[in-house]
């Protein structure tokens, strides 16, 4: 998947092909194989989360955690490579898109199929093993067999994008980890936010999305700064991302102004290890006091937000819930989602999390406008035939 990182429409194409080589080399190796090739690819994949660990006074525990992520996704992979059977071992390494351990879900092999030709969901990623297993039991036509197989791999169809409409200001900010929380950042943000939708509202635009900590305080119990934005709503929407304090309780939230109202919408789903601790009250509140001062876990909606905005239905998601299949269970038709990846950069982050949103949507059909702190605020749409765009560029 790393040629699809440079966003160029041939090595996109290069790039299952690429992925589909390293299954067949793997699939019929030995046992350690297995293990390294799972040890770099958790190192490869996940280094970028242990930069959070800078922000909590961990910085000297990276290496640590990046091993972590090393060791842990080896051993996965080995248990995967155990069996000898090629077929079983395919099976395995399938499942592992459903094996979601302390609920994080990141690594999905569907995901080497999202550029390209293929069809990012279990028919493809079954009908390349197909094929890399006929390779190595068919004695003849190996790589017709191979060839066959990928055929019921490719994308056939494409789901068409839906788009909002009316004129809708995704905002890119790009404020670092470190000076987010200052409260005298916090102030010039606050002015620069107001700027924004002054000038927003100048250009007609109907609608303005900030990300995630956009106001980098309990939005809900800054009465005034409330009042001005619920004032500033009755000429555009205004969606930002705050914390807030409720019952003694934290949240992470989307703040909805619009026609003059503030209404909040809650995470629901909530970041292992960043956001709570996945463990039971007795071990987490343990962890909490060892390592976070005693802080308390974030507290979160009892169910996913979604609200109506100019007639249309809104599915809210809030970083890490955007790469969530819960988000879109529904086949929602417009996701707005917000993020703040300042935690992790610079880093192959915001790549990855494109490419899951990207694949969900592939699945759902969805549309997500996605305006993010540290990364492009962009519309993400369904995946499009490869074969289409290629007809497009050559002019056929």
């Amino acid at each position: 998947m790393i040629f699809a990182f440079f966003q160029n429409f041939w090595l996109e194409f290069l790039s299952p092909f690429i992925a589909i080589y390293g299954l067949l080399r793997l699939l019929n190796s030995n046992r350690e194989i297995f293990f390294w090739t799972g040890f770099f690819i958790g190192i490869l994949w996940f280094y970028w989360v242990s930069f959070s660990l800078i922000y909590f006074g961990f910085a000297y525990a990276i290496p640590l955690e990046i091993l972590f992520f090393g060791f842990a996704y080896g051993i996965f992979f080995r248990i995967c490579g155990h069996f000898k059977n090629l077929i079983l071992r395919s099976v395995l390494l399938i499942g592992l898109a459903f094996f979601h351990p302390f609920s994080f879900n990141w690594l999905n092999l569907e995901l080497i199929l999202m550029p390209g030709i293929f069809e990012p969901d279990l028919r493809g990623i079954s009908a390349v093993f197909a094929g890399i297993c006929a390779f190595y039991y068919f004695k003849k036509f190996k790589i017709l067999w191979i060839f066959v197989c990928l055929i019921f791999a490719l994308q056939i169809s494409q789901k068409n994008a839906n788009f909002l409409p009316f004129e809708i200001s995704l905002v890119t900010t790009e404020i670092s980890q470190d000076e987010i929380w200052n409260k005298n950042n916090a102030i010039l943000n606050v002015r620069e936010n107001l700027h924004l939708i002054d000038e927003m509202i100048f250009k007609n635009k109907k609608v303005i999305v900030f990300p995630e900590s956009a106001f980098a305080f309990y939005l809900n119990n800054e009465n005034y700064l409330s009042e001005i934005l619920k004032k500033k709503s009755e000429q555009i929407t205004i969606i930002a991302g705050a914390e807030a304090y409720e019952n003694g309780k934290i949240y992470n939230s989307a703040y909805v102004f619009d026609g003059g109202e503030m209404k909040r919408y809650d995470k629901f789903i909530l970041v292992p290890f960043g956001e709570e601790i996945p463990f039971p009250d007795f071990a987490a509140n343990f962890i909490n006091e060892l390592f976070f001062d005693g802080a308390p876990d974030f507290a979160k909606a009892k169910k996913i937000s979604t609200y109506r905005l100019f007639d249309q239905n809104i599915t809210s998601a809030i970083c890490y819930e955007a790469t969530r299949p819960e988000i879109y269970q529904n086949n929602p038709k417009f996701v707005i989602a917000i993020s703040n990846n300042a935690w992790f950069i610079p880093s192959t982050e915001p790549f990855l999390q494109k490419t899951l949103i990207k694949y969900y949507a592939t699945k759902s059909g969805a549309t997500v406008y996605h305006a993010a702190n540290f990364s492009n605020s962009e519309i993400i749409t369904p995946k499009k035939m490869w074969i289409k765009e290629f007809l497009k560029k050559v002019k056929f």
